[in-house]
């Protein structure tokens, strides 16, 4: 009877000490699963992320890129009163004369733009204006001009080209040599907007809060736009 007593006690040891490491197995196999479908959600959240916001980050360069390339002084009718491409300056907001082909079915056409970034909404917006003829030939235009970040005058057309965007300097600008200009300053005085001859555009778009997980979701650009019609 001792015997059998030892017998029973030792296999219900045994099964017990099992049952533990069963346990422990699974719980570790459980952890270690749900990590793993943990992680793969953190990568398909970021990457759906980071595709959102490089599609929003390419739609804005490619306009800004396009409109640049563009940027032309506006010849007068007397050639006295030089308008010199670039109105306004300043390392969020740009705004200059273009020339580029608004319509297929007319003749290239001048129009004043100027992109903005707003730091307090995160939105960079396009504003134009189209010229007004001042002559029969169409060969001449008349934009609305002003020294300051803002016209008066009712735009052509305003869009907001990019959401969720970080703030940051938006626009370096630089003479012929590639150097900066107005290193610094935060608008360019009426000589620095004449020596301009090419553009670059840093933009970040996504988290504007870098400490949050989000935040690894932000895609940036660069671009150094040249502008041929610019140069001496």
């Amino acid at each position: 009877m001792r015997l059998l007593r030892r017998l029973h006690a030792d296999e219900r040891g045994v099964s017990l000490a099992e049952l533990i490491v069963a346990l422990s197995v699974t719980v570790l196999l459980l952890a270690m699963v749900g990590a793993f479908f943990a992680s793969v959600s953190r990568a398909s959240t970021t990457a759906t992320g980071v595709d959102s916001n490089t599609r929003v980050a390419s739609t804005a360069m490619r306009e800004m890129q396009r409109m640049l390339r563009v940027a032309s002084n506006n010849p007068v009718s007397s050639g006295v009163d030089t308008q010199y491409a670039f109105q306004y300056a300043s390392p969020t907001s740009a705004r200059f004369f273009a020339y580029i082909n608004l319509n297929s079915a007319v003749d290239v056409q001048p129009v004043e733009v100027q992109f903005t970034l707003d730091p307090a909404k995160g939105t960079i917006t396009e504003t134009k204006w189209n010229g007004t003829p001042t002559d029969v030939t169409k060969s001449y235009y008349d934009f609305p001009r002003a020294s300051t970040a803002t016209l008066t005058d009712r735009p052509t057309s305003t869009l907001t080209l990019a959401s969720s965007v970080v703030p940051t300097t938006l626009f370096t600008y630089r003479d012929a040599a590639g150097a900066p200009i107005g290193a610094g300053a935060s608008v360019l005085s009426a000589a620095q907007l004449q020596t301009v001859a090419s553009v670059t555009v840093a933009l970040t778009v996504g988290e504007r809060d870098s400490t949050r997980p989000t935040a690894a979701n932000n895609v940036s650009l660069t671009s150094t736009v040249g502008m041929p019609n610019l140069r001496s």
